[in-house]
């Protein structure tokens, strides 16, 4: 719009045919450019053939037939930057703008030394209407391309925001997913307790820390008496059962940093930190004791378990986990339904 308007105030000031018809042709040209943006699509190359024609034909022009910087042209100098640092980006626009200013100062040169190329006013009313009008059209176009900057500024801003508060959310998904993985990974999926590669990870750990802090560690290791004969009596679904309810009544009756893994088939490991002998054989005690009088929908049915009890001494832990084993061995060969603790060097010799 503003060209066909440089146009109409041109022809209101009588400025000559010139100067007319040189903005309305920019005009039509500029209104072309446009039509081809919509066509094709191709944003760059077409806002780099506008920028050219503006800068390096239509203002050098305008500058000679209108009086250079006599007039308002100067004003036009500065909306053109703009246009220039708009619409290009990279290296061409540091190419456009350095040309740019070349030309700028080679036509500052040239009314230098040949004043007389470049065209004034008729009067000094056309001089100061024209000066108006285009002051005021350089101030309203600072203003659009500054605001069209800021918009544009606070959308991608809008738009960080969101794209920060999706990743935020999706690496809290991922996390929660690598926590339910993590946690899959450690755990038996039918009764819940950690599973054999996890438990036994923990008991090695634990081996080292107690003897790195000289603290008291218990192991005791369970299994269900004759879950056999209750899976072939009641089916493998009710065995499986079985097991989950026996795993959450241990689980129930330890302590909060007690560690309860499935060892094997019906086998649990029970590790006790910072407990003695005696202390880890009255919790295991008291577990049989609740397993013993939990009651079943099936008739004559009565679960109980068996264990060994050992405190954690010289032993690696392969070696713990076979005297473990042995004691629950015992367990099982003496009665069932029986916790069997490790005896120590005091109690042989008391006996």
């Amino acid at each position: 719009m503003y060209v066909f308007s440089r146009s109409l105030i041109n022809y209101l000031l009588d400025l000559g045919i010139v100067d007319i018809l040189l903005p309305f042709t920019c005009g039509v040209i500029i209104v072309g450019l446009y039509i081809a943006f919509n066509i094709t699509k191709n944003y760059e190359l077409l806002s780099l053939i506008f920028v050219i024609f503006l800068s390096f034909a239509f203002l050098p022009t305008m500058w000679l037939v209108a009086g250079g910087t006599y007039t308002s042209i100067p004003f036009y100098i500065i909306i053109n930057a703009a246009i220039i640092v708009l619409l290009l980006n990279g290296l061409r626009r540091k190419i456009i703008v350095f040309l740019f200013a070349l030309v700028v100062g080679a036509l500052l040169v040239v009314e230098y030394q040949l004043p007389s190329m470049v065209e004034g006013y008729d009067s000094v009313l056309a001089r100061y209407i024209d000066l108006a009008f285009s002051l005021f059209v350089c101030m309203f176009s600072i203003a659009v391309l500054m605001t069209v900057l800021i918009d544009s500024h606070m959308d991608e801003l809008q738009k960080s925001k969101q794209y920060l508060t999706s990743l935020e959310e999706l690496n809290k998904l991922l996390n929660d997913e690598k926590q339910k993985l993590k946690k899959l990974s450690i755990t038996d999926y039918l009764t819940g307790a950690f599973n054999r590669r996890y438990i036994t990870f923990c008991l090695n750990e634990e081996i080292r820390a107690s003897r790195n802090r000289r603290k008291k560690l218990t192991v005791a290791m369970v299994d269900i008496d004759n879950f056999k004969t209750i899976n072939d009596t009641y089916g493998h679904s009710y065995g499986d059962f079985v097991l989950r309810r026996v795993v959450s009544t241990i689980k129930k009756n330890v302590r909060q940093n007690d560690i309860v893994g499935r060892y094997g088939g019906d086998e649990f490991l029970i590790i006790m930190r910072n407990t003695s002998r005696e202390e880890g054989y009255a919790i295991v005690e008291r577990i049989r004791q609740k397993i013993q009088e939990i009651g079943w929908e099936k008739e004559h049915l009565v679960v109980t378990i068996s264990g060994g009890v050992i405190e954690v001494g010289s032993e690696e832990l392969t070696g713990l986990l076979k005297q473990v084993d042995e004691l629950l061995y015992s367990a099982k060969h003496k009665s069932k339904n029986f916790i069997e603790k490790e005896v120590n060097a005091k109690e042989v010799n008391a006996q």
